[in-house]
């Protein structure tokens, strides 16, 4: 029953499997279930040396619980921060302006720009893809654009095509959405605590400058190019 001693390990078990996870709504249920449990077993008669045992249990994953509160309140808090890029600036990369969004283990992730057009704005698509790609706990991505003027609007589709599919191989599906009042620049970052993080772009993920070749510093690595003059804005909440 709910008061047999295994069943009590494998809640407060499962209770630490969740915080790991990082899904503390879900592990706060699960510790509070077995202290329950485990305090009305304490309340049943047994020996002196039985309950002294179960009162050390009991003290061991209330401190758990209680130190799983202050981290939940902690992760729970507002946080804003506001980058400001200068023009010509280097040193920046996707990599280091999503670092905190992709660290929350994001399941759901949903970007609107208006232009992804030209072959250098899907490219940009790309890399930020490959980038999402290696957070192993995302399964969707949104994208929401305006549709490509004629003479672009095949290769968009092929991107966006051909994209989907790399991504599909590793159980992540991509979903396009066309709205053409579409003027926003953000990212949504969303996990399995409903943590949503929103990353507002002024000039969206088009930031770096035209390389002025291809033989060049910063052809494969983003960290190399020039940056055009923009604000980002990251909150959470």
């Amino acid at each position: 029953g709910n008061l047999d001693m295994d069943h009590i390990k494998q809640q407060f078990y499962a209770a630490s499997c969740k915080e790991e996870e990082g899904r503390f709504e879900e592990a706060l249920s699960l510790y509070n279930n077995g202290l329950g449990c485990l305090m009305e077993k304490i309340r049943q008669p047994c020996s002196g040396e039985m309950k002294k045992k179960y009162m050390m249990v009991m003290k061991t994953y209330l401190d758990k619980a209680e130190a799983l509160k202050k981290r939940k309140k902690k992760n729970d808090t507002p946080y804003i921060q506001e980058i400001r890029i200068n023009n010509e600036e280097t040193g920046w990369t996707y990599s280091k302006i999503f670092a905190k969004p992709l660290a929350d283990k994001p399941t759901h992730v949903r970007m609107q720009d208006p232009y992804l057009h030209s072959k250098h704005q899907l490219n940009n698509l790309i890399a930020f893809c490959e980038l999402l790609a290696t957070t192993k706990s995302l399964s969707h991505i949104r994208i929401v654009t305006r549709t490509a003027p004629g003479n672009q609007q095949s290769g968009q589709q092929q991107c966006f095509r051909e994209l989907g599919e790399c991504l599909e191989l590793r159980n992540i599906t991509l979903v396009t959405d066309y709205s053409e009042t579409l003027h926003d620049r953000e990212v949504r970052f969303k996990n399995n605590d409903n943590v949503v993080w929103t990353v507002i772009l002024g000039r969206g993920l088009d930031m770096f400058k035209k390389l002025p070749n291809w033989n060049c510093l910063g052809a494969f690595d983003m960290s190399y190019r020039k940056c055009h003059e923009c604000t980002i804005t990251i909150t959470k909440g």
